[in-house]
């Protein structure tokens, strides 16, 4: 069990370095992104868009070193949660726009399959945070 412990860890780390690159290889596109989810005031939009993307970047660190584990696997699930339920809010209110979760590219809608994706890495998120609690405490 230790082993697919440290594989989820691992897994999850990738996942987050993977979402976060074409946030900052190309902000202002997330940034349009994320101001069609209308959630955040305008003003708050592109701080936010240069941010997140490197706070998923160091939670994928820790994920992948083992460095503040806990820490960051309950950002994660965090994490995971505020995307859900920014993807619900957005397909609720009936907007149309891309997900905005691994590419900033115009073929990423949000869709069932996006939620599935999604909440799949949130139940991932939220193994490891056990794994690695459970872990803590007995050591």
């Amino acid at each position: 069990m230790r082993t697919l412990g440290i594989l989820a860890r691992l897994a999850l780390g990738i996942i987050f370095l993977a979402a976060a690159w074409d946030k900052i290889v190309d902000p202002m596109a997330f940034a349009k992104i994320m101001r069609n989810y209308q959630i955040l005031p305008d003003m708050a939009v592109a701080g936010v868009a240069l941010v997140l993307p490197w706070i998923e970047v160091v939670v994928g660190m820790c994920l992948l070193t083992g460095c503040m584990a806990r820490g960051a696997a309950l950002s994660a699930c965090l994490m995971m949660a505020v995307f859900l339920s920014a993807m619900a809010w957005a397909q609720h209110k009936g907007i149309a726009t891309q997900c905005g979760c691994f590419t900033t590219k115009a073929d990423d809608s949000i869709s069932m399959v996006t939620f599935i994706r999604d909440g799949s890495i949130m139940a991932l998120a939220l193994l490891v945070a056990v794994d690695v609690f459970v872990r803590a405490r007995r050591a």
